[in-house]
């Protein structure tokens, strides 16, 4: 009986993958880049944080996009912000919440240097509680929100990146 169970089961979640599969569903996240949106020049300044270097070569890593020095398309960034600030006091004073937000602005220029939209924005913000007592679960755990932040901008950067590209 249990094997008749889990062949029913093994059976059903496997014609369920071979239907969605077939519909052509596909998670959300990743917009697959066509043809002349396989090569970038990336243009950072040299103050730009380490995180959002690192995340973009991962981003355009999973589209299969070539970070190249002469590519057709550059993207470049102009301007980051980062910003924390405290949104909730406890009774004491003492801050309860933080906020953080992280912005960036950027154009993608072709190979004649002239761009291929207006200059683009992406943002995002996350709040957090932050806990006094345990400081270093409460910095940790901000570490790895930035860093769900950056993949998040740079995610959007790529997709936005493809689309326009696609355009052209």
């Amino acid at each position: 009986m249990k094997n008749y169970r889990f062949f029913n089961t093994f059976l059903s979640l496997s014609l369920i993958a071979l239907l969605l599969s077939g519909c052509g569903f596909k998670l959300r996240g990743d917009v697959e880049a066509l043809a002349g949106a396989k090569e970038v020049t990336l243009v950072l300044k040299k103050t730009a944080p380490i995180q959002l270097q690192q995340s973009l070569e991962r981003a355009f890593k999973r589209q299969n996009i070539t970070l190249l020095e002469n590519a057709p398309y550059r993207l470049v960034i102009e301007e980051i912000q980062e910003n924390r600030r405290s949104i909730t006091l406890d009774r004491k004073g003492n801050v309860d919440e933080y906020e953080l937000l992280l912005l960036i602005a950027f154009s993608v220029l072709d190979d004649k240097d002239q761009p291929v939209s207006t200059p683009l924005v992406v943002r995002t913000e996350r709040i957090y509680d932050y806990n006094a007592d345990a400081a270093t679960a409460s910095f940790l755990l901000e570490q790895e929100i930035r860093e769900e932040m950056w993949d998040t901008l740079t995610t959007r950067i790529v997709n936005q990146f493809s689309a326009l590209t696609r355009q052209q």
